[in-house]
Order: structure tokens, then C-alpha cells, then sequence
């Protein structure tokens, strides 16, 4: 059964987009409490994200280095791969971290789905409350996970 995990991730997406490379580093490597993904998709707001992240991936974390690239490139066989709306990841996964606030129309292909949480105060912390209740909507039982 999917798990749908909830983490706080700063209070922008910048530091959203570096939590998450160190979350993917967690979970590709099975650290800490989180179990070994083989496979992981990370769901970008928009292309500029993705861009973004696919640079930090290659920095943070500095001892790791992680696979990964940008989901619409042609023959994609890397284990991370990073997509935004419009992209589609072509194969299943084992986990999904969503940076984009909304929720993911997919989620069928996932064990695990994480949702970063930015706590901004506003728009973006509202949001991830909606995000929350559609995930009781459809059955899920959504856990919060405290990083700090």
C-alpha cells in the first residue's frame, strides 16, 4: 500500500530544492529511518526547478554522488529522475518527492510518496494542507515526518 509521507523542507523553494537532495540522498543510500528507494522521481513545480535541481544534485550532497537526470531527455535510465508538469516518468518507481505544492495526478506507481512541506506562512503552507486532506480523500493515511 502507498505511503504518503509529509516533511518540512524550509520556508522557500530554494531550500526545498536543497532538502530534497539531501532527502534523495536518504533514501537512495537507505539512511536514517527511510527505507532503500532503487528508483526515485522527483516532481518539480516547472522546468526552471528541474534545472535547478538537477545542477544541485551534481553539488549537495558533497559525499555522494547521485544519478539522476532531467526526465524528458531522451533515453533516460538514470535511477533519480527529475520532471515538472508536462514531463512524464515512463517506468515505475520505487519513491516520489514532490517539491510542487499541489498533489501528484499519479501515484499508483509509487510505494512512498513524500511531500515537501514549505512552511512560508502562507500560500505554500496552505497549500500542502489541501494536499493533506486530498490524501485522506483518496484513502491514504498521511504522516509527518519531523526533520529538525
Amino acid at each position: 500500500m502507498l505511503e504518503a509521507k509529509f516533511i518540512a523542507s524550509g520556508s522557500s523553494f530554494e531550500e526545498a530544492l536543497k532538502f530534497s537532495c539531501e532527502l534523495t540522498a536518504k533514501l537512495y543510500l537507505g539512511e536514517e529511518e527511510f527505507k532503500k528507494s532503487e528508483t526515485i522521481d522527483i516532481y518539480c513545480d516547472n522546468l526552471k526547478q528541474a534545472e535547478k535541481l538537477d545542477e544541485l544534485l551534481w553539488e549537495i550532497p558533497k559525499e555522494v554522488l547521485l544519478p539522476h537526470q532531467l526526465a524528458h531527455k531522451q533515453g533516460s535510465e538514470e535511477p533519480i529522475r527529475i520532471g515538472y508538469p508536462g514531463t512524464k516518468f515512463l517506468t515505475k518507481s520505487t519513491s516520489l518527492i514532490n517539491i510542487s505544492p499541489d498533489m501528484p495526478n499519479l501515484l499508483d506507481d509509487y510505494e512512498t510518496y513524500y511531500q515537501l512541506v514549505i512552511i512560508d506562512g502562507a500560500e505554500l503552507r496552505k497549500k500542502a494542507a489541501e494536499t493533506w486532506s486530498e490524501c485522506i480523500k483518496i484513502g491514504l493515511t498521511p504522516e509527518f515526518l519531523d526533520q529538525t
